[in-house]
């Protein structure tokens, strides 16, 4: 019987990263008798943004010239996704989450308070310029070349630094190449996730 599991997903932009969650959640949902809560916080802030509150009406402000949203808006949705949904038994996918040291330790916290300090994190890395040419290819709305580089700057200043910080807190990050094709790279996930096989 597979244990339920713990993934927190980091990605260049680009780099495939929501192909190779969807592709891990069907995995799940085939081979494991656990449901999953998954946590995509681009989601998420793009459902505040559409339900056309004042609160989601700042969030567009924010998110579509691509800047990142202020830690406690990302916090908020996750604590309340776990908090309404969790009950100990479901395997964790969590994707976009950790974008700011805030984030990072709201997560690193609510997974230790759930027992479940013993996560994955999944590294997917990718060169600026295939994440340029992957992401206008895409088209979606706030897919300009200026907001790709903007997301692609604060990756740099703000996201990679998280990964230091959870390494510092003993968690294990496995690095994976955005290269090649989807099912080398989903394959490889399963692998480093004890999966294959």
């Amino acid at each position: 019987m597979m244990q339920p599991l713990t993934v927190l997903f980091f990605g260049s932009q680009g780099a495939g990263k929501g192909t190779q969650v969807k592709r891990l959640v069907e995995f799940l949902q085939a081979k494991s008798e656990h449901t999953i809560i998954h946590i995509d916080m681009g989601l998420l802030l793009r459902e505040l943004v559409s339900a056309g509150s004042y609160s989601g009406k700042l969030t567009a402000e924010v998110i579509e010239p691509g800047h990142r949203m202020s830690d406690f808006m990302p916090i908020y949705l996750q604590t309340k996704k776990l908090v309404e949904n969790f009950t100990g038994e479901e395997h964790i996918i969590a994707d976009g989450l950790a974008r700011g040291e805030d984030q990072t330790r709201a997560f690193d916290d609510a997974m230790k308070f759930y027992k479940r300090e013993n996560y994955h994190i999944i590294s997917i890395h990718l060169s600026e310029e295939s994440s340029i040419k992957r992401l206008l290819l895409r088209g979606r709305n706030d897919d300009t070349e200026s907001g790709i580089r903007n997301r692609l700057a604060w990756m740099k200043t703000d996201v990679l630094p998280q990964l230091e910080f959870l390494k510092k807190r003993g968690r294990v990050a496995h690095e994976i190449d955005g290269e090649p094709d989807v099912e080398t790279i989903h394959k490889n996930i399963l692998s480093v996730l004890g999966l294959a096989g």
